[in-house]
């Protein structure tokens, strides 16, 4: 297991089955190092060419203000397709649908789950959709 530091935040990964990285956020997750931290987290995953992320924020302490769209201007435009399910308790569950949304606006993809299966489950078909896109975009631009 890996792991990154930005102030008070701290993310501990790894690359396990299917392709996808899982990182566990702990401590103290504010607007200064939020982005820096999840940016950080994207360089990695696209270094190891991951078909997604599983964060957990379980363990995480989030003060963050309402999040709009522009929080995400940290994603760089080949990462946006990267699919990151967020494992959160149920007391963060409402402040992250928020993010979520704020998220897909930017063309992000991002869902919250309170369960690690569900979230495996979802990465894994999200994962399966990505790649058959990419073999079908190619064939169907294709002349004939």
């Amino acid at each position: 297991m890996h792991s990154l530091e930005r102030g008070s935040g701290k993310a501990s990964y790894e690359l396990v089955d299917d392709g996808i990285v899982e990182v566990r956020m702990s401590g103290l997750i504010v607007p200064s190092n939020a982005g820096a931290l999840s940016a950080s987290v994207l360089d990695v995953v696209s270094d190891q060419g991951a078909a997604g992320v599983l964060s957990s924020l379980e363990t995480a302490m989030l003060a963050l203000p309402p999040i709009d769209p522009r929080h995400y201007a940290y994603v760089p435009s080949g990462m946006r397709g990267v699919p990151v399910a967020v494992l959160v308790s149920p007391q963060q569950l409402h402040l992250y649908q928020d993010v979520a949304q704020a998220a897909a606006t930017m063309g992000t993809i991002r869902r919250a789950f309170l369960s690690r299966e569900e979230a495996q489950e979802w990465l894994r078909e999200q994962a399966r959709a990505l790649a058959a896109n990419r073999v079908w975009r190619p064939m169907r631009r294709s002349p004939p």
